[in-house]
């Protein structure tokens, strides 16, 4: 059955990419989003939406009750609203005004999508039941912006049961959604290692017999081991050394050798026993070379799985407005990880969608590239799969 949605969303089309080009040409890094939320508080105060009052100043939470007959359910929308420190090159109407930052990843469109759901939302209040809280998060590019919505009670009072979150996806084409249902994204965890020596003359390393670049080098090399040696090979795990920092000169062993990265799991289980394994092999290592080591690890987002059940619900939504052809299934899991993924620990009714933005004939958007361009010939169909899903789960 199609949905007259979609409709809608295209005849808002207008509003929605004056929004976008709004945020885009002002972007924000994470928490750092103060016009961004002054601008969806007032698109929202123009609608007359509820709004709850947040003791934060980024971060906005809207609330839209239906009036259907039923009683219905909570059901949420997030949209996440910073950017990154990217210099913006691609050629566009509303190139970023903010040196060094731009919107490469297209948290501009979801914002404006979202206060285009609620727009729609806002007029078809007899259709649905229950409530639709509106998330407008801050900083998720640094994985912290959902514990600080989530700190904030946006999921209390009432309590959400279904939640649902968007992105744009450059594999699939503008007019085509896709979906994964269960396991689907990575955790993401980081981690340094401190390698401590002795400084001396690096005409006599003998001297000192405890040299922290051997030690860190070597560290780097045998925790690939991890993933090669000690994890089963279909258990996907990514641990990568990013950063590499020691010494003051080229003649002078340092005292101490730094080394951080990340690691991205998709078993829970599996997640729980890297930080341990790291911490084994960097002392072991560092002993060998005469070093001690420290290791600080940080635990980021947990990995992202979608609820089968409401899957297969949305799946149902995407149709009704671009047709079972254009519905697409993601074959396989990412490594990749969003902050999207607190709230489904929290609320596992959830799910976390892909939404088509590459034009054929033009060159497919990269991300997190200064030339990233997030077709606005897209912003209909993710403004219509929020609304829908609100619709289909609150009836």
């Amino acid at each position: 059955m199609a949905s007259d949605i979609l409709q809608k969303a295209q005849e808002i089309q207008d509003y929605v990419v004056r929004v976008k080009r709004e945020i885009h040409a002002h972007p924000e890094l994470g928490m750092k989003e103060h016009a961004t939320t002054a601008l969806v508080k007032s698109e929202l105060a123009d609608m007359g939406v509820e709004m709850v009052p947040l003791p934060s100043d980024v971060g906005v939470l809207g609330i839209i009750r239906g009036e259907g007959a039923r009683q219905g359910t909570v059901s949420a929308l997030r949209a996440d609203m910073d950017a990154l420190p990217i210099q913006e090159t691609a050629d566009v109407p509303d190139r970023s005004t903010v040196p060094g930052v731009m919107h490469a990843c297209g948290h501009d469109c979801h914002t404006a999508m979202l206060l285009g759901a609620a727009k729609i939302l806002s007029s078809v209040k007899d259709r649905f039941s229950g409530v639709a809280k509106l998330i407008f998060q801050p900083a998720e590019e640094t994985l912290d912006g959902s514990a600080h919505m989530i700190g904030l009670g946006v999921l209390d009072n009432p309590e959400v049961r279904y939640i649902f979150g968007l992105h744009g996806h450059s594999s699939y084409d503008v007019g085509q959604i896709a979906l994964r249902s269960g396991p689907y994204m990575a955790s993401s965890d980081f981690f340094t290692v401190r390698m401590t020596g002795v400084a001396g003359h690096g005409a006599y390393p003998h001297r000192t017999g405890c040299d922290p670049v051997m030690a860190a080098s070597n560290a780097v090399m045998a925790i690939q081991s991890i993933v090669t040696q000690q994890i089963d090979a279909l258990d996907n795990v990514v641990i990568s050394v990013c950063q590499i920092n020691g010494g003051t000169a080229k003649n002078i062993i340092p005292e101490t050798v730094e080394f951080s990265g990340s690691v991205r799991c998709q078993s829970a289980d599996t997640r729980k026993t890297i930080e341990e394994r790291i911490r084994r092999i960097s002392e072991n290592v560092a002993l060998t070379y005469g070093c001690t080591s420290a290791l600080a690890y940080r635990y980021g987002v947990p990995p992202l799985a979608n609820s089968p059940e409401l899957t297969e619900w949305v799946r149902e939504s995407a149709r009704k407005l671009v047709g079972v052809e254009n519905v697409r299934e993601i074959g396989a899991a990412a490594m990749g990880s969003e902050d999207f993924s607190r709230y489904l620990d929290i609320v596992p009714q959830g799910v976390f969608a892909r939404l088509g933005i590459n034009v054929p004939g033009r060159p497919r958007p990269v991300f997190h590239n200064g030339n990233f361009v997030f077709s606005e010939d897209a912003l209909p169909y993710g403004t219509a799969l929020f609304a829908q899903f609100v619709l289909d789960v609150n009836v």
